[in-house]
């Protein structure tokens, strides 16, 4: 089962019961990736998971994992001018390739997906992950969707800084 509702922070998250589980991923088109850096998405997108992370993860523990599945080939989707997205965009495959390699410093695990149907087989393995985690006692459940929100609105911005502590940086 599956619930669908606009969400505040990730794309997806998942539920064990009525808890989140703590895992949040992002799910981007090299499209998407191109435009978030064009208007300033990309870091404020990011702040927001790495406090949503703080929160679910047991404060500076930070034991939630954060994602961004990456759909598609960015050399792809250029257009007129070599530029990826819009034109207007002024984003070069170069530009979107090194936001994408600087996640896993920024605290970031990466998924590489070929298409729609590639993200739907990563996010049914995450699915099994966190169902057999649940089923095993082996994941930190502690807050409501509403609880949770609650808690990441009242944090400072500092908790969203990207790690300095080498053990929460490149993730697996």
């Amino acid at each position: 089962p599956y619930v669908v509702r606009e969400l505040k922070i990730a794309d997806y998250i998942f539920f064990v019961g009525e808890k989140l589980a703590p895992v949040l991923i992002e799910r981007k088109t090299a499209d998407d990736v191109a435009g978030s850096l064009h208007d300033g998405r990309w870091e404020r997108q990011q702040r927001s998971m790495r406090k949503a992370q703080y929160v679910l993860g047991g404060g500076s523990a930070r034991r939630c994992q954060i994602c961004y599945i990456i759909e598609g080939d960015a050399s792809k989707r250029t257009v007129h001018g070599g530029n990826v997205g819009r034109r207007t965009w002024f984003q070069s495959v170069d530009d979107v390739e090194n936001a994408i390699a600087k996640l896993p410093s920024l605290g970031f695990s990466v998924m590489r997906s070929k298409s729609t149907l590639d993200t739907i087989g990563i996010l049914a393995k995450v699915v099994q992950d966190v169902s057999w985690k649940a089923n095993n006692g082996n994941i930190d459940i502690m807050y409501s969707y509403e609880q949770f929100l609650s808690r990441v609105k009242k944090l400072g911005d500092d908790k969203g800084d990207p790690p300095t502590d080498r053990v929460h940086q490149n993730p697996a």
